[in-house]
């Protein structure tokens, strides 16, 4: 695919049994593509507005040595070895490595982060690939 010179970050969140809290695995991608537009709606408020990303990750990028799995497939799986694209995970542009951290961790350190809304599974097309829709 063209363009997909970027290094992403995705935090995969599963549920930690011992402290019942979510904690976040970070999967370094690197051969994405990486798009941000503004959208905007009027409601009775006024005008509002805010950034819509369209991230591609192609299925040739280097993931780490992960593979992926589908994400009702990844609460069974071993975070080391696999990463997801799931709806409320969160992805920054860059490579982070740093166990441990938490959305507000993120937020601090880079200013703008993706939460997953919606992914689409183009492995089957021409040019096989996710695609991920965020805010």
């Amino acid at each position: 695919m063209k363009l997909c010179n970027e290094t992403i970050t995705v935090f995969n969140k599963r549920m930690d049994e011992d402290t019942g809290y979510d904690r976040y695995y970070p999967t370094v991608i690197t051969g994405a593509s990486w798009f941000c537009e503004i959208s905007s709606n009027v409601d009775e408020t006024g005008l509002l507005a805010a950034n819509m990303f369209t991230i591609r990750i192609p299925i040739d990028a280097d993931f780490s040595g992960k593979s992926y799995v589908l994400p009702v497939d990844y609460p069974d799986s071993d975070p080391t070895n696999t990463f997801t694209l799931g709806n409320g995970d969160i992805i920054v542009k860059g490579a982070v490595t740093t166990p441990g951290l938490k959305p507000s961790d993120l937020q601090e350190m880079f200013g703008e982060i993706v939460t997953i809304l919606g992914v689409t599974d183009n492995r089957r097309a021409r040019a096989k690939h996710w695609k991920v829709v965020g805010r």
